[in-house]
C-alpha cells in the first residue's frame, strides 16, 4: 500500500508509460517517397556520384521498385574499390533490419546502437525509414521527456515510501541532503503553503536531490557508476528542457541511447522495489 503522503503512484508511472509508448516511430520517420533508393547493379563510385544528400543508410531495390535490403553509404565512402557492385555489399532485407510503424520511438531507441537504421512496414509495405539522425526530432523529445518525467515519479514514490511524513521537525530524508539544499527546499514549501500551493516536500526537491537521497538510502545494489548515471541523465533532461542537442551526431545520439537504457533500468528497479514492499 502507498503511503498516505505520496501523490503520483502507480497510476501516473502507468499513465506515462502509456503516453510514452503511444509516440510512435511513423511520426519520425521519412516517408519512402522522400528516401533515396539504389540498385544492386550500381557501383560505390556510383552511389557516392548520386548521394548529394549524404545519405547514411539508402535502401536496395529490385527492377520492380520492390525493397530488398539496405546499404551502408559512409561505409562505401572508406572503401577503396569505387567500382565494386553494391549488391556484393549490402544488408538483406530481414527482420533485423525492419520496424512496426506502430512500435514506439522508445523501442527504436533501444535497439539503435545495434541497427542505427530501420526501414518501417506498415502491414505488407515499407511505409519509410528511421535512422539515428531522427532522434532530435520533436516527437523523440515528448517521448524522452515521459521517460525520464516517470523516472523521477518512481524516485519520489520511493523516498515517500520510505518517509511518509517528513517535515521541518521530522526532519526524515531531509538527513541525506546538505543544510544549504534543505533550507532551499523547505523555504520554498513554506512559501508554497503561504499561498495554498503546498503538495509534499518531495515534490520542491530537485532531481539531483532525489538522486543524492537514494544512492545514501542504498536503494540500488549496484552502485558503481551510479552518481555519473544520474548525473547524464540530468544533464539528457536539461537538454530536452532547454531544445540544445542532444543527438545531433552519432556518437551524442548513441549516447542517448545509452542513457535510455540507464533510465528504463532504473524506473524497473524502484517500481520492482516499490511492489516487494
Amino acid at each position: 500500500m502507498k503511503a498516505p503522503g505520496t501523490n503520483c503512484g502507480d497510476l501516473s508511472l502507468d499513465t506515462l508509460e502509456h503516453f510514452q509508448r503511444s509516440i510512435k516511430v511513423d511520426l519520425i520517420m521519412t516517408s519512402r517517397q522522400q528516401v533515396m533508393t539504389c540498385r544492386r547493379e550500381e557501383t560505390v563510385a556510383d552511389i557516392k556520384k548520386r548521394n548529394k544528400g549524404k545519405f547514411s543508410y539508402l535502401p536496395v531495390v529490385d527492377d520492380e521498385e520492390r525493397i530488398v535490403g539496405l546499404y551502408n553509404a559512409d561505409q562505401s565512402c572508406e572503401s577503396d574499390a569505387q567500382q565494386e557492385q553494391i549488391g556484393k555489399n549490402f544488408i538483406p532485407f530481414s527482420e533485423v533490419v525492419v520496424i512496426g510503424a506502430d512500435a514506439s520511438i522508445i523501442d527504436f531507441v533501444l535497439t539503435a546502437d545495434k541497427q542505427p537504421t530501420r526501414l518501417v512496414i506498415s502491414g505488407d509495405q515499407v511505409t519509410g525509414l528511421v535512422n539515428l539522425t531522427d532522434l532530435q526530432k520533436l516527437p523523440v523529445r515528448a517521448a524522452l521527456f515521459a521517460l525520464i518525467t516517470r523516472l523521477e515519479i518512481a524516485m519520489a514514490d520511493e523516498i515517500e515510501n520510505e518517509f511518509p511524513s517528513v517535515n521541518a521537525e521530522t526532519p526524515g530524508w531531509f538527513g541525506y541532503l546538505s543544510k544549504g539544499r534543505k533550507d532551499k527546499i523547505l523555504q520554498t514549501a513554506h512559501g508554497a503553503k503561504d499561498n495554498d500551493g503546498f503538495v509534499s516536500y518531495i515534490h520542491f526537491s530537485q532531481f539531483s536531490d532525489k538522486a543524492d537521497i537514494l544512492m545514501k538510502m542504498n536503494v540500488f545494489t549496484e552502485s558503481k557508476g551510479l552518481k555519473t548515471r544520474f548525473k547524464t541523465i540530468r544533464k539528457l533532461r536539461d537538454a530536452i528542457a532547454h531544445a540544445n542537442h542532444y543527438a545531433t551526431s552519432p556518437c551524442e545520439a548513441l549516447k542517448t541511447c545509452e542513457t535510455v537504457k540507464s533510465i528504463l533500468q532504473l524506473t524497473n528497479h524502484l517500481i520492482a522495489n516499490s511492489s516487494e514492499k
